[in-house]
């Protein structure tokens, strides 16, 4: 008796199985033929990170958050000259940004690094194409100024600073000579004393 019960289910089950089948065969498909036809894509899809360099803070609290490291950048104090720029958070731009890269085959998809800009200069945007054919592809560079420009505002940057640190090194003995003195003194009146 056992042997005609898993003979039944058996065949139940196949029959069960093709119904499904054949109830799909009737129904138009849903597959795309992607390069002649998109799917319209959600308003918030994660699929192509974007920053708006011209309202970038220098902040780099993208970099900070971001779990993957992804981010390349690197400014140099804004030129006085210029005229003054205001971000959109309100706030006077002071450090020009000069590299500000992504590298996308890295990234996580998880927005951190969009919610924690505080210009919201970094979004995640419509993607023209979602497709890349290699991973140079995938990496972008937004920056407005050509890479002999960035290495020339670099290396300026690089010399001001040397010369800052050396204008705190000379005016540093004066003020360690003034604590001595200062300190002698003390140590005389408390003998006095």
């Amino acid at each position: 008796m056992p042997y005609f019960k898993d003979i039944y289910t058996g065949v139940s089950t196949v029959l069960l199985g093709m119904w499904v089948t054949f109830k799909h065969l009737f129904e138009p498909t849903i597959t795309v033929q992607y390069p002649r036809e998109e799917l319209p894509m959600h308003p918030r899809t994660r699929a192509r990170l974007v920053n708006h360099i011209e309202e970038c803070g220098y902040c780099l609290s993208c970099q900070k958050v971001c779990p993957a490291h992804l981010f390349t950048i690197k400014g140099v104090r804004r030129d006085p000259s210029l005229p003054e720029v205001i971000l959109p958070d309100g706030k006077p731009k002071k450090i020009e940004v000069v590299q500000f890269d992504i590298d996308m085959s890295k990234c996580l998809y998880c927005g951190l690094c969009v919610e924690a800009c505080d210009t919201r200069s970094l979004r995640w945007e419509q993607p023209v194409e979602v497709v890349s054919h290699s991973r140079a592809e995938l990496f972008r560079e937004f920056a407005i100024y050509s890479k002999a420009e960035r290495d020339e505002l670099l290396q300026k940057e690089e010399e001001r600073k040397k010369a800052a640190a050396a204008a705190r090194a000379a005016s540093a003995p004066v003020a360690a000579g003034a604590k001595v003195r200062k300190g002698k003194g003390e140590e005389m009146k408390e003998g006095k004393e």
